[in-house]
């Protein structure tokens, strides 16, 4: 009798253990190959050579070939009849679940729609008699199961990657709403620096035009301190003049009042001559008069 270990939890297989060969030629039990190649980039556990899902092989030992051939046998006579009546062969609906387990492995590996693999393992259910259920190659039923207990793995891994994604979205979108806040509080304080900013040029523009009319004042205040200084330049020349002529008349009024105390001395010298003669005259002439010209 034949004996298959794991490779990986090294228990004994048997035909109901179902067991799987990965290309290498390693042989591992469908709970331990279902877990180990589910995950991303799987590898043989023995070799490391890179393995998948899609391409383990199904083992079917046959551990008592002579029984079952004869329990085939006998199937297949008490039910021939049975068969023959049958809308849809054997064939047909083993042919539809092959379909159906390939579109599956396809959709696992990434190269299918999963809703698509799901409807056509559900079509194929819903094809299927109770009468032609007992007929249709048994391995081919645990294959479709087999390959349906892996699509409930890679639905799992998707769902808690969907959640770890639902995680990641609810994070970006609150940190997308801290950024559009800040952001916000940025907008809110750009527009008081603007409307500052245009306070502040209204501002320049009002000292620009108080610093024009200074200067035009200063202009003005300019020409007009030229002029006064013109004025004061020809008043101190007018001053000027008038001092000269002024120290011209008090020379002049010095000599005329030396003049005056000259005159006025021989004025008094000349009233005492007239005084004098005047008294030798009477005494001479009576009451004869001097006459000063």
């Amino acid at each position: 009798m034949l004996t298959l270990r794991c490779k990986i939890c090294l228990e004994t297989m048997s035909e109901k253990d179902t067991p799987m060969a990965t290309q290498c030629g390693h042989i591992y039990c469908l709970d331990c190959a279902t877990f180990h190649f589910s995950a991303a980039d799987p590898f043989c556990a023995v070799c490391r050579a890179p393995q998948s899902l899609e391409n383990l092989v199904r083992l079917y030992p046959d551990t008592n070939e002579g029984s079952t051939q004869g329990d085939a046998s006998d199937m297949v006579e008490g039910e021939q009849e049975q068969l023959s009546s049958s809308p849809v062969s054997v064939k047909s609906i083993e042919r539809a679940g092959q379909e159906a387990m390939d579109t599956v492995k396809k959709a696992i590996a990434g190269r299918e729609d999963m809703e698509d693999a799901l409807l056509a393992c559900n079509t194929f259910v819903n094809s299927v008699t109770p009468r032609e259920r007992a007929h249709i190659n048994t391995d081919l039923l645990r294959d479709i199961a087999f390959q349906l207990t892996l699509v409930q793995t890679v639905l799992k891994d998707n769902q808690e990657e969907v959640t770890r994604l639902q995680n990641e979205v609810e994070q970006a979108r609150a940190a997308e709403n801290k950024a559009r806040a800040q952001v916000e509080q940025q907008r809110r304080r750009l527009r008081r620096a603007e409307k500052e900013q245009l306070k502040m040029a209204q501002e320049l523009e009002a000292q620009q035009e108080r610093y024009q009319l200074i200067s035009q004042q200063c202009i003005v205040a300019t020409e007009d301190a030229s002029r006064q200084r013109l004025r004061a330049a020809k008043a101190e020349n007018a001053l000027e003049e008038m001092d000269e002529e002024l120290r011209k008349w008090r020379e002049s009024a010095t000599k005329n009042h030396k003049k005056y105390y000259a005159l006025k001395n021989e004025m008094k010298l000349l009233k005492q001559a007239a005084n004098g003669g005047s008294r030798r005259g009477h005494a001479r002439n009576g009451s004869d008069e001097l006459e000063v010209v």
